[in-house]
């Protein structure tokens, strides 16, 4: 009984990555295509969406495993993952706070990431 509720945990966990992976990725690439024009303000965003990119293919390519360790290694792998896009992010505070155009979407993309970061130990 105790393995069940783990591998449901550990399956919420994935579905929960997923939707920030892909909410980030969609709406970070409209982000990206309106900030190109000062590549230095595109580049954190730019590495946020590869790194959505790269979670949602990993996620598609081990959909299948079920077990409660494969469901524990992906989401750390995700984990990881979540941990770089807020360093990114993080150093993209700092470059674009002084276009206040640019710095608007930072601040929710944070507490996004950092709402995923607490989804793996929640």
């Amino acid at each position: 009984m105790a393995e069940n509720k783990n591998i449901t945990k550990q399956i919420s966990r994935r579905r929960v990555f997923l939707f920030i992976f892909a909410f980030l990725f969609i709406g970070m690439l409209l982000d990206v295509m309106a900030e190109l024009d000062v590549l230095a303000y595109a580049l954190d965003d730019i590495a946020i969406v590869s790194l959505s990119a790269i979670g949602i293919l990993l996620m598609a390519y081990m959909r299948k495993d079920t077990s409660s360790k494969k469901l524990e290694l992906q989401n750390n792998i995700m984990l990881v993952l979540v941990v770089a896009m807020i360093l990114f992010q993080i150093v993209g505070i700092f470059v674009e706070l002084k276009s206040p155009e640019d710095f608007g979407d930072d601040i929710p993309v944070l507490i996004g990431l950092v709402l995923a970061l607490v989804n793996r130990f929640w």
